[in-house]
């Protein structure tokens, strides 16, 4: 997944004079301007058009001196841009981890949504930012909130391949078979992208290897279609189907054939996968094979 969210920048700053020098300090780092501005009485939390504030502005570009400064002035936490983002999102997305604790520590709400759905601790999951993620989960972020298309943290963590961040969640209580809008769960976002370990943890907390996404696909099918074989072993030792068909009756060992992942072909039929069951079209997997050692071995298990 792609985070991405509006940012402030000096050329994007443009209203009364005074107004425009307060945000263009607190974007460059200069806490001077931002004393003899507050001292003048500005507005401390004025908002430019797009709805940035000097607290977003600062949070954004990790000027942690001026964050400071302004959360002693009781600069408001939680405003939001007009994507909903916070200074909170601002300084997770930068991995700015020493402004994201002195924002909660002043109670920035670690739960607030973007337009899109978007929470910090899903941007911190989806990015890697462990310290972040274990800073937000202690204030009592919630793991299972999803943004607009269904996703959690968890997902995004699981698809990316960010193992210490997956565990941190699960150990908050996130759910394993939270499915977004395609069906997909984290062991099926896991597998599709090749986490092994990651389907290993997910599996240790109860995930379903069989649970299905859109079309019927399962995590195994997606593994076996683009050729995860550490991830097809895992999930066939914790119970997956290894005959199970998607909607359009294409089994694992069907599609490992049909995109010549050979290896994984000889393990499914190793494990008993049955190379005679027919498409909804009446093909076998030895029917859509193409390469060479692929059918050889198809025609052998048909003996």
């Amino acid at each position: 997944m792609m985070v991405s969210m509006l940012l402030l920048t000096l050329a994007t700053v443009s209203f009364a004079s005074n107004e425009a020098d307060y945000l263009k300090a607190a974007l460059k780092g200069d806490v001077a301007t931002i004393e003899k501005l507050l001292a003048e009485g500005i507005n401390i939390d004025l908002q430019n058009p797009d709805g940035f504030t000097a607290l977003a502005a600062a949070s954004q570009n990790g000027h942690a001196a001026i964050v400071n400064l302004l959360l002693e002035k009781n600069a408001a936490l939680d405003l939001q841009n007009t994507q909903g983002v916070t200074a909170l999102m601002l300084a997770t997305k930068n991995d700015h981890s020493a402004i994201v604790d002195a924002l909660l520590a002043k109670g920035a709400n670690p739960d607030l949504q973007s337009k899109n759905g978007l929470t910090p601790l899903m941007v911190a999951s989806a990015m890697g930012h462990q310290a972040i993620a274990d800073a937000l989960l202690a204030k009592g972020a919630n793991p299972d909130l999803r943004d607009e298309n269904q996703t959690t943290a968890l997902h995004l963590a699981a698809q990316n391949g960010h193992q210490d961040i997956v565990k941190a969640l699960l150990a908050k209580g996130a759910k394993p078979d939270l499915q977004d809008a395609n069906g997909a769960s984290a062991l099926i976002l896991a597998a599709l992208s090749g986490q092994q370990a990651i389907a290993e943890t997910l599996l240790d907390k109860g995930a379903q290897p069989n649970l299905k996404a859109t079309n019927d696909f399962t995590a195994l099918i997606l593994a076996a279609q683009n050729g995860q074989l550490p991830v097809v072993e895992t999930l066939l030792t914790r119970g997956a189907n290894i005959d199970q068909q998607n909607q359009d009756g294409i089994t694992a060992l069907m599609w490992a054939a049909l995109h010549e992942h050979a290896d994984i072909v000889k393990l499914l039929l190793a494990k008993g996968a049955d190379p005679t069951i027919k498409t909804a079209s009446g093909k076998t997997a030895l029917d859509i094979a193409k390469d060479p050692a692929i059918i050889e071995l198809l025609e052998s298990a048909n003996k």
